[in-house]
């Protein structure tokens, strides 16, 4: 009989216990993150090499300390313990940092005031491209068609649904006390559907006053939006995204994740460059990506000539980079929610978003078929 004192039979027990134990940030276990580089017995000696995802980790403490106290729970039989650190790779760490992610998706759930709602955020890699007035020029075009929709505008920054809606003098009120409490959105009839919109702007006295938030407050404020307004169920919601990849996408990537994604920019090289980032950050997090609309494509001049003042291909580009369908190119125009070309790039992303709903309800149809023939 193999005694529990051999240096293999004690190193394949710690290693159960390290790779066990839950990264205090990630959540995931060593194990699962890949972050146990050594676990080694020797008859007088025990190593253990952890590499954490940072050289500089505020929790490598923490972390030690959990370390030092899970393995004093076995017995060492007067082994001398070592713990170290080393960091993890490039692409080690960004294997991490997509299952972090994904498993703090697979945790979430869907707040009940938005149970069956269609998820569409409009996203940018840059400010300046009419991503908030194709959002709310997208909204408006699906609520005419007798829908429920709600707009939840993440910029927090740089507000601007209450001006393109001409309800700055508009305010929010909640029901409830600070510890229970529900943001009551503002409420506009758009022929046979309606609006239901929350906004920073209309919560700030002083729309020209800057918002001093960082990272937490930005992630909390989107989380209220999401979790603490009364949506009531609408059929679709749209969601203005403020440009670019920071705290606000990722939050809402970790909220909503059945978000789809489509991306706005112009034809300009430099537009669509920066748009890339947006659309590979997507991807990292787990979201899908509808599609790519190019805004301020063209201008229709009254003489029959059409002008190209930002260039062309940027929009195509993308979407032939990413293998995804260009939703639609909109002409520069002094408004643009009644334009004919919004008007079918909303049939474009309703057609599109219930095409992708299809194809999952046909792929876990074959994969019924195929696990029920078995």
């Amino acid at each position: 009989m193999v005694s529990d004192a051999t240096p293999s039979t004690l190193q394949a027990r710690l290693r159960a216990v390290v790779e066990g134990l839950a990264d205090p940030e990630l959540g995931l276990t060593f194990g699962e993150l890949g972050m146990v580089k050594k676990v080694d017995v020797s008859k007088r000696q025990i190593s253990v090499l952890i590499a954490l995802t940072t050289p500089g980790c505020p929790l490598k403490n923490q972390i030690r300390s959990s370390l030092l106290d899970a393995i004093d729970e076995v017995d060492r039989h007067g082994r001398e313990l070592t713990v170290s650190f080393t960091t993890l790779t490039k692409d080690e760490k960004e294997r991490a940092l997509q299952l972090a992610r994904k498993g703090a998706q697979d945790a979430s759930t869907t707040p009940p005031e938005l149970e069956g709602t269609q998820l569409i955020a409009f996203s940018s890699g840059k400010g300046g491209v009419g991503k908030s007035s194709l959002a709310i020029a997208v909204a408006e075009n699906i609520a005419k068609r007798g829908y429920r929709v709600g707009v939840l505008d993440a910029d927090i920054w740089g507000f601007s649904q209450p001006q393109l809606l001409s309800a700055t003098d508009q305010r929010l009120s909640a029901d409830g006390d600070p510890q229970n409490f529900q943001i009551k959105p503002y409420l506009k009839s758009i022929g046979a559907g309606s609006l239901a919109v929350v906004s920073m702007g209309m919560m700030v006295e002083q729309a020209e006053s800057a918002i001093m938030w960082r990272g937490l407050m930005l992630s909390r404020a989107l989380q209220h939006f999401v979790e603490d307004v009364a949506w009531d169920n609408p059929d679709y919601l749209i969601i203005d995204l403020p440009p670019g990849t920071g705290d606000i996408p990722m939050t809402l990537a970790r909220l909503l994740p059945a978000t789809k994604v489509a991306l706005v920019t112009t034809p300009s090289p430099l537009a669509s460059h920066v748009a890339e980032r947006a659309a590979s950050f997507a991807i990292k997090a787990n979201l899908t990506l509808l599609g790519v609309i190019e805004n301020m494509s063209f201008i229709e001049c009254p003489h029959g000539e059409t002008l190209t003042p930002f260039g062309s291909g940027g929009g195509a580009a993308i979407a032939n980079r990413y293998q995804l369908p260009l939703l639609g190119s909109i002409p520069l125009a002094p408004t643009i929610s009644e334009l004919s070309a919004v008007v079918d790039l909303t049939s474009m992303i309703l057609q599109e978003m219930g095409r992708q709903e299809h194809d999952l309800l046909q792929c876990t149809a074959h994969l019924w078929d195929a696990v029920t023939n078995v």
